[in-house]
């Protein structure tokens, strides 16, 4: 509602979803769609309090250690690698090339990498495959024109809009042994498009530049909110 709006006065937003099974690039058929009203606001009066009254206050998000941000952290060339997720069949999801459709027997792992490090992935074919990873959340650190996405996002399921590719920064944090990657189609999992990564090392192990990264992380309980600055007062 604009300045010279009559009162009352409606907004509303609206949704399409499109269903594209399968396609190449940044291309595929649409064989269904649906558009509906997702929200609806009205406004019943406008509000002539100036917001000056009530100055807002300042605070940050105190997040547990494994969730420090990674976007500005150096990460060694030996932990670079590429997700592949193809578009055709066999539905094989891949770790710097390696990786088999999972059938009736457990693989090999896809890849082994170290418990306590930042691990930076370079995935394609998540425009068509939403990617899922267990155990670990990731950070998006590059993305390309996405209306929901972001950089700086923490996730553990993606599926694009504009793009098929996304880099991310992953925290392995505490656990070893196998974390499972897979698409989250489920035509897709059943059809053998999941792989697992073992990780190795000592089990509880953590990553020690994460309280360089941010300092008001934490590895134990929850010790409360930090301390808001106080808003200047307008007399």
């Amino acid at each position: 509602c604009g300045f010279a709006t009559w009162y009352p006065c409606t907004a509303k937003l609206d949704f399409t979803a499109l269903w594209q099974p399968m396609g190449l690039g940044r291309h595929a058929p649409t064989m269904e769609s649906t558009t509906d009203e997702l929200l609806h606001i009205e406004v019943v009066r406008p509000s002539y309090i100036p917001a000056w009254r009530f100055p807002m206050q300042k605070f940050s998000v105190r997040r547990p250690c494994y969730l420090a941000d990674l976007r500005n952290t150096q990460v060694m060339e030996g932990n670079r690698h590429a997700i592949d997720m193809p578009m055709l069949y066999p539905m094989a999801i891949k770790f710097d090339g390696e990786g088999h459709v999972w059938g009736h027997k457990a693989p090999s792992p896809m890849g082994t990498i170290k418990v306590g490090e930042v691990q930076e992935w370079t995935i394609s074919g998540i425009r068509f495959h939403p990617f899922h990873l267990h155990v670990n959340p990731y950070q998006i650190v590059e993305i390309w024109n996405d209306p929901y996405y972001m950089v700086g996002d923490w996730h553990d399921t993606m599926l694009l809009v504009g793009s098929a590719e996304a880099k991310v920064r992953v925290n392995i944090d505490k656990f070893t042994g196998k974390m499972i990657a897979h698409c989250h189609l489920l035509e897709h999992e059943d059809n053998g498009m999941m792989g697992y990564i073992q990780i190795e090392g000592v089990e509880g192990g953590t990553w020690s530049n994460a309280w360089l990264e941010d300092n008001q992380c934490y590895t134990d309980r929850f010790p409360g909110p930090p301390v808001a600055e106080t808003p200047p007062m307008w007399r």
